[in-house]
């Protein structure tokens, strides 16, 4: 994961551009891309809220919203995005835990607390050995992990995304979805299904068991397919 997503939720600038210096400075250390959409106050933040961040820094006292309040808003939002408490106010930085905060920073910020803060959130990514999909199915965007894709599958003009939450549709070509999701095991079994190899339960002549469905292989395909499961099941998938 070479570029990371964050979202600074903060009212003080001189903190802000602090902690967009430290992000900078460790990214470069690192060898990361990061990039940080900043918002001053928690209501603006949770208002339009859009699934895209890797992770969030978030004051506790702000105006309008504080931060415990917009955090428990932004759980019924997004329930997995690593979230981090940056506060003066060490008293209620324990309850951070109820909304599943990772850690918190106390101001006055220091750079190396910072970074290994940031070891330990980098190293929760990496673990999670997944990408975040992002299913604009118009009136909103959700998104989806790419562990709980079964498969997807295209039709006309349009992507059906097929997920352990259930089915989900947007227009879209299937070679972008591909080449997003090259990296995290999945093959293209055919020109209308690109197959999580992780949920594949069995395969019979040319059908495909993901999940609950079946689905087929073209012939052209299936060596590829069976070199590329019997590739994923010898590194332990």
């Amino acid at each position: 994961m070479n570029h990371i997503r964050a979202a600074m939720v903060e009212d003080d600038p001189q903190h802000t551009n602090l902690l967009q210096d430290f992000l900078s400075r460790y990214g470069q250390e690192k060898g990361l891309e990061i990039t940080a959409e900043h918002f001053s106050n928690g209501m603006d933040f949770v208002s339009d809220y859009t699934p895209k961040y890797d992770m969030i820094f978030m004051d506790i006292e702000m105006p309008y919203m504080n931060g415990m309040d917009c955090a428990f808003k932004l759980r019924e939002l997004d329930p997995d995005v690593i979230l981090v408490f940056v506060t003066s106010m060490v008293q209620y930085a324990v309850k951070g835990y109820e909304v599943g905060a990772v850690g918190y920073m106390v101001k006055p910020l220091r750079y190396f607390p910072f970074s290994v803060l940031m070891d330990k959130v980098m190293g929760m990514l990496s673990a999670r050995e997944t990408l975040d999909v992002y299913i604009n199915s118009g009136s909103h965007v959700k998104r989806v992990s790419s562990r709980d894709l079964y498969y997807i599958e295209v039709r006309d003009h349009y992507l059906i995304f097929h997920t352990t939450e259930g089915d989900f549709t947007q227009n879209g070509k299937m070679k972008d979805i591909e080449a997003q999701l090259d990296r995290v095991d999945f093959f293209r079994c055919s020109n209308c299904y690109l197959v999580n190899l992780r949920h594949v339960k069995e395969i019979s002549d040319n059908d495909i068991t993901v999940g609950k469905d079946t689905i087929q292989i073209s012939r052209r395909r299936k060596k590829e397919f069976m070199e590329a499961i019997n590739a994923y099941f010898k590194k332990g998938g």
